[in-house]
């Protein structure tokens, strides 16, 4: 898969080590890191989408997100893990390695990690083919944030 946008350095940067933190996060089950590295508008999806499940009032899964002592805070944050795993194994999520950063602009980007990267170069910075996680990255309030919904530059991208 082509991965859009353009290379703006031969060596990974800033968005692909914050995607690295997310894997790592969502790898060691640290659920609050993970969920407050999302954009803005990921969150909102996935607190949607859970409530929508769960037939939770939209009020009470918006506190479940932003009152980290919310008593269904720990339900949610789970769904959410649950739901990142059916497409990323633990294993995938183990010796990952960063590429250099693929910009779609100044505020959208994707980050690709590589897996099986078991030596000291956690930086992959020559082309070649390599099974990975890619992750759409948004910049929001000044930090990379990890933006689910930005996979639709993909599908406009095959497009067009």
């Amino acid at each position: 898969m082509q991965i859009p946008g353009e290379q703006r350095s031969p060596y990974p940067d800033e968005v692909g080590s914050r995607a690295g933190v997310f894997a790592a996060a969502m790898r060691d089950n640290d659920m609050e890191q993970a969920w407050a590295m999302l954009s803005k508008e990921t969150r909102g999806m996935r607190l949607g989408v859970w409530a929508t499940r769960q037939n939770i009032d939209m009020q009470i899964a918006y506190r479940a997100a932003y009152d980290p002592a919310h008593p269904r805070r720990a339900a949610l944050l789970a769904d959410f893990r649950q739901t990142v795993l059916r497409f990323w194994s633990l294993e995938t999520l183990t010796d990952l390695g960063i590429t250099p950063t693929r910009y779609v602009d100044d505020t959208h980007a994707f980050a690709f990690l590589p897996f099986g990267v078991v030596n000291d170069a956690s930086w992959i910075t020559h082309r070649r083919v390599m099974s990975g996680v890619i992750l759409p990255m948004l910049l929001e309030d000044g930090a990379w944030q990890v933006d689910l919904p930005g996979w639709r530059f993909l599908a406009v991208h095959q497009e067009g």
